[in-house]
């Protein structure tokens, strides 16, 4: 079975041959091609280089074209984006946007053939899925409503207006929608499916309020159906940590598939994503991975792939895996994945 095979018969509820093995590599892309996520992030040659030594090293079953995932759109929007040529850290908005609710006036939606860096991401999607789509899933990485309205204006001050100003936040919401929704649209026209990533709306950093009142409305209402009508067939949702104070609002967000980061209630996770004919991705601490032992991790991914056995359209991963994650702990996983499956 080809590897996009086995993920769209985890979509469809069928029984593939083995769970599908999907793990967080973002910023980890560049380490395993001995560069900083600063350079990768800005060269297509080494992204298109690292997403190959990924497919090589770890043999994943979807890749995801990203890797500083949050700062693509805003830098488009027009946020300063500052770059580390000499650390490995992950590019980072430098400053807010905006300076209060009357700017949004002056925000316009990026074009993803000029703006910014989407059209390197574009092309490195493009390139891939033509070169490897036959067989495996590619995805373009987007921001979603709530994470790129906190870069854009500042986290605290978006958390505070959605109390003092909540027609702000909503039109900024709206916007910021529609920019996920034109980056998505410019992945799709190549055959590339977009996935969405929104940790600032985890409820740790924001409030079930705030996902109910303003961020659920911001994917029910415009960003999932503006996906659906581009062509978009099963969107991934990624908010990481633990969701399960809001998982009946991200089932009602549409998104197609749903991660149950370490935290959250999986049990109660893959009970509501069968009733609702989700998919779900079964996590493992990221912390783990990146400080566990080998032996540690796969006997960790072998209690999560026990404990949701029989779980249709389940995928298997873990956290982001930080820049300086040994290979090997990476690796665990799939062995882990491996021996559930008795390869």
């Amino acid at each position: 079975m080809t590897k996009r095979g086995r993920v769209e018969k985890a979509y469809a509820f069928e029984v593939p041959d083995r769970v599908p093995f999907v793990p967080a590599v973002y910023e980890h892309k560049a380490r395993l091609v001995g560069r900083l996520p600063s350079e990768v992030c800005r060269s297509l040659e080494l992204l298109l280089e690292s997403l190959d030594k990924e497919l090589e090293v770890y043999d994943p079953d979807m890749l995801v074209v990203g890797i500083d995932v949050y700062n693509v759109e805003a830098e488009a929007v027009g946020c300063e984006v500052r770059y580390f040529d000499r650390s490995s850290d992950v590019p980072a908005v430098a400053a807010p946007l905006l300076d209060g609710p009357g700017d949004i006036r002056k925000l316009g939606v990026p074009d993803p053939a000029r703006d910014g860096r989407m059209p390197l991401f574009v092309e490195a999607a493009a390139r891939l899925h033509k070169e490897k789509g036959r067989d495996l899933i590619v995805r373009g990485a987007l921001t979603g409503p709530f994470s790129l309205a906190c870069a854009l204006a500042g986290t605290e001050a978006v958390l505070v207006a959605t109390v003092e100003d909540p027609g702000f936040v909503r039109d900024l919401l709206g916007f910021s929608a529609r920019v996920a929704a034109v980056f998505g649209r410019a992945f799709l026209e190549k055959g590339v499916e977009p996935i969405l990533f929104d940790s600032k709306a985890t409820p740790a950093a924001a409030s079930p309020r705030v996902f109910r009142e303003f961020v659920l409305p911001a994917y029910r209402d415009i960003l999932i159906p503006a996906l659906r009508e581009a062509g978009a067939r099963h969107t991934p949702l990624i908010i990481g940590g633990d969701t399960t104070s809001i998982l009946e609002d991200l089932l009602r967000t549409g998104a197609a598939q749903l991660l149950c980061d370490a935290g959250s209630d999986l049990e109660l996770f893959g009970k509501r994503c069968r009733e609702e004919r989700r998919a779900l991705r079964a996590s493992v601490d990221a912390r783990l991975v990146h400080r566990g032992r080998p032996e540690e991790i796969r006997a960790e991914g072998l209690r999560i792939l026990r404990a949701t056995a029989g779980q249709p359209g389940l995928l298997f991963g873990c956290g982001v895996v930080a820049y300086d994650c040994d290979p090997k702990n990476v690796l665990a996983l799939r062995e882990a994945r491996d021996e559930f499956a008795g390869v």
